[in-house]
């Protein structure tokens, strides 16, 4: 790993925090209706970064072709909220709710929302994520995120810059 990939790495070992509430996190998958643009990137982003601040909800959103996979984290009412909104999206077709749980920690602290396409990313990278997607999506009912899906994710975060 390269040395800025590490220090980016070690700053994810700092931003866990302990809540004064119990922190709800959702993981769900969704297909684009038609492929994304770098404006429909922008959108999500400045929108979401705007709104996801007033509720006080963390999230990412990781985008490989057709595979959609989001994360978010928050009070359990806001975060439910929210996922109302976005299954009435019309740019995506939720595909399956992966994960609903309830924890101590916020493993997403300082980003309002993080939307990150999988462009420069090395290809073993995208192998794990296509892997991961399709998991989660073939697996039976609800599954669990484990920290190496969540370490996963922050990896794919570290690389390239958000859509222009």
């Amino acid at each position: 790993m390269s040395d800025s990939l590490l220090g980016r790495s070690l700053l994810w070992e700092t931003i866990l925090q302990k809540e004064t509430y119990p922190i709800f996190r959702l993981t769900y998958l969704s297909q684009p209706a038609k492929p994304f643009t770098d404006e429909d990137f922008d959108d999500i982003e400045s929108k979401s970064i705007a709104a996801n601040n007033a509720r006080d909800v963390t999230g990412l959103l990781i985008v490989h072709d057709d595979r959609i996979l989001q994360i978010l984290e928050g009070r359990e009412a806001a975060v439910r909220e929210l996922y109302a909104k976005i299954e009435a999206d019309r740019r995506h077709t939720i595909t399956k709710l992966v994960s609903t749980v309830e924890d101590e920690e916020r493993l997403l602290l300082t980003w309002s929302m993080v939307v990150r396409k999988m462009t420069g990313i090395p290809e073993e990278i995208s192998a794990q994520y296509i892997q991961l997607y399709d998991e989660l999506l073939q697996a039976e009912g609800e599954s669990e995120i484990t920290i190496d899906h969540i370490d996963l994710c922050k990896v794919i975060s570290l690389f390239g810059s958000l859509p222009v």
